[in-house]
This record gives structure tokens, sequence and C-alpha cells, in this order.
């Protein structure tokens, strides 16, 4: 009896060990339980080939390059031996940040993100690293009485708004050229209230390298 009394408690033991060290194993294989599954990004219907990436770029070069070339050095003449812009570059990282950070504002103000547009611009002559440089921005667009506009967040008492940059332009063209008088009821609503803009900028400019040896387009 003494020695029955004495298996039993080992028995006990024993199962439990067993039973934990099953447990033990059964988590294990289910954390690891395979491959993480790859997802397959289908190829854009906005992606070109080559030679069509190729045609554009030396199209550019030759039709429009030496245009700009030209009217800059030889009409305006501000900048010695002025390049065209043929390229910028957006750091990856940045960009996806950029478009997180849209898409963020945007849900905010209950607002869908019908695309990003893509604006052509040219920098000042003052307060620019790249003087009289060509450039692009972005900026987000949604859809506003059936039309696809560009818009801005407006901070409309507390609560953030979509607002087509078209409205807030005139708005900041008056303060830039010194027009704006007594504010009437809009631009008063625009000067109480925040405005986050969503464009994007701040590309690396490459004029084409005079070497012509980067291995990029030229």
């Amino acid at each position: 009896m003494k020695l029955l009394h004495l298996m039993i408690p080992f028995t006990m033991m024993s199962l439990l060990l067993v039973d934990c060290k099953g447990d033990h194993t059964n988590n294990e294989d289910d954390g690891n339980s395979g491959p993480p599954t790859i997802v397959v990004v289908e190829r854009p219907d906005m992606a070109i080939e080559l030679d069509e990436a190729i045609a554009l770029y030396q199209n550019y070069g030759e039709n429009r390059v030496k245009l700009i070339e030209t009217h800059e050095n030889e009409e305006v003449g501000e900048v010695d031996d002025y390049q065209a812009t043929r390229s910028l570059t957006f750091n990856y990282k940045e960009l996806r940040q950029y478009l997180d950070y849209v898409e963020q504002e945007a849900k905010e103000a209950n607002t869908d993100i019908m695309g990003i547009r893509v604006y052509l611009g040219q920098y000042d002559t003052e307060n620019s690293p790249h003087p009289n440089a060509e450039t692009v921005f972005f900026n987000p667009t949604m859809k506003k009485d059936g039309n696809e506009v560009a818009f801005a967040i407006q901070n409309q008492n507390g609560n953030p708004t979509a607002v087509p940059v078209g409205q807030l332009q005139e708005y900041y063209l008056k303060i830039k050229n010194g027009k704006l008088k007594t504010p009437g009821k809009a631009n008063l609503v625009l000067v109480q209230d925040d405005v986050t803009s969503l464009a994007g900028n701040e590309g690396h400019r490459r004029p084409p390298p005079k070497s012509g040896d980067d291995e990029d387009f030229e």
C-alpha cells in the first residue's frame, strides 16, 4: 500500500510534465508553421516599356530643353550657363511617408483621395537653392461637384475639412501682392482658421551630366 501511495504522486507528475511538453511543442509548431505568404503585386497599367521611357526623355531633350536654356541664357540672363532640369529624384522612404501622411489627413477630413496630381513649377531667383530652375510638386486630388480638384485641409471650427486649393489660392495671392484689404466673409474664415498644405516637393534636381557617364538616361 505504501508503494502504491508513493507511485500515485509520481504518476501524476509524469502526466503533467508530458502534457506541458506537448503544449510547448504545439506552440512552437503554431509559430513556425511555414514560410510567410508572399503577396504578388500585379504590374500596374501605368507601367511603360523602357523604349517608351527613352523616347519620352529624348523627345523632351530635343524639343523643350533647348528652348528653356536659350530663354534663360539669352533673354533672362540671371544665371550663368543655365542648364534645364532633366529629372528630379525623391527619396523613396520620404515619398512613402508623404503618401501615408496625405492619406492620414484625408481620412481625418472624411475625404477620399482620387489621385496624386503632379504640377510643373519654377523656383524664384531669390531664396532658392536652384534659381529659376524647373521643378515638380505633388498634391492629392478629390472629387468636388463632379470635378477632380487638388485640395488642402482647413481647420473650420475645430473640424478638419478638405477645401479645393482654388478657393485658397486667391487669398494667398492677395497677401503676397499686398492687395488684401478688409476681409470679406469668406476671407475672414481663412484668416481665422489654420490651413494644412498637402503639397509635396523637395526632390533632388538633376541636369544632365556633361560627361554623360553616370549610366542614366542621356
